[in-house]
């Protein structure tokens, strides 16, 4: 329902950097199969390699299976990259589970928004934060968390005013129909309710926000402070944005450069170098009961 071409240069990006071989994204054709000029823009500002109108599982599959199409060949990839609806999250963690199929990067589903806001909190920005992320789709998730009451109605009342002119108000009520307010007894408590729940997003609208940051072990961006909006890291403060979702911030952080490497270790060994090493690993391989390993290491210290 939008096109994303933000999340297709926070990926293509990152992996230029990291120097991946073949780059290739999907994305959803609109409803006419027509495809927005910024998502082709995009993908030749970041030197893309291919770009096909493909969608939702069945791109997934693409990407998985390979598949010959009449405009060409997409050709198996060996790592999936990027956010989707409830439907693409599962066929990521479906096709990551397949033998010999493709590794994933981290579950990337509905959009997530947790705020924590005091009474020194502007109502109004935080309500527009709320809603940034409201209409996304209808599997958004939105969570207010506030140790005042005032704050909470207060809030709540904003955000009911703010929804009624955006483009996108259907998609944000059904969103808001399952968001939830919670108040909690200080920001301490706060701090709790973000780390149980671990969302993708975390905004820290409070008076001692920096402080609380410290408390934080689970979120996979923090936004801290009144002025750093997380739109800002949606699209110009730098990391890419594709982070975890669904509590997956409680072990996994955001998509880096990184994300597209490998890591191996190369050893060589010289004869005085084998002579220290080997009666050690040989006596930690006969501890193991695995002689056929002591025996492997007993030729490199036999001189």
């Amino acid at each position: 329902t939008a096109p994303l071409f933000s999340s297709l240069l926070m990926l293509a990006i990152p992996a230029g950097v990291a120097g991946v071989g073949r780059r290739v994204a999907v994305t959803p054709p609109s409803k006419d199969g027509s495809v927005h000029p910024a998502m082709i823009a995009a993908a030749a500002e970041a030197g893309l390699d291919e770009l096909w109108l493909l969608g939702g599982a069945q791109a997934i599959a693409a990407l998985t299976f390979g598949v010959e199409l009449e405009d060409g060949v997409i050709a198996p990839v060996d790592k999936l990259f990027g956010p989707g609806n409830a439907y693409v999250a599962e066929a990521k963690r479906y096709a990551s589970a397949l033998p010999g199929g493709p590794a994933c990067d981290l579950p990337a589903g509905p959009s997530e928004l947790l705020v924590i806001a005091d009474r020194d909190a502007d109502f109004e920005i935080v309500a527009a934060d709320l809603l940034s992320q409201a209409e996304h789709d209808a599997d958004a998730q939105v969570i207010l968390v506030s140790d005042s009451g005032t704050a909470l109605s207060e809030i709540i009342a904003e955000v009911e005013r703010q929804v009624e002119s955006l483009p996108r108000a259907a998609i944000a009520r059904a969103s808001l129909a399952e968001a939830r307010a919670i108040r909690v007894r200080d920001t301490a408590e706060a701090c709790e309710v973000a780390n149980l729940y671990g969302p993708e997003h975390l905004s820290i609208q409070t008076e001692e926000a920096e402080r609380l940051v410290e408390c934080i072990s689970a979120a996979g961006a923090v936004f801290v402070g009144r002025w750093a909006a997380e739109t800002l890291g949606d699209y110009a403060a730098g990391p890419s944005h594709v982070l975890p979702t669904d509590g997956a911030a409680r072990t996994l952080g955001g998509v880096t450069t990184a994300s597209f490497m490998t890591t191996m270790s190369v050893q060589t060994v010289s004869e005085q170098g084998a002579a220290a090493l080997a009666p050690v690993a040989a006596a930690l391989a006969r501890l193991e009961g695995l002689e056929a390993h002591a025996r492997a290491a007993d030729l490199r210290s036999a001189g």
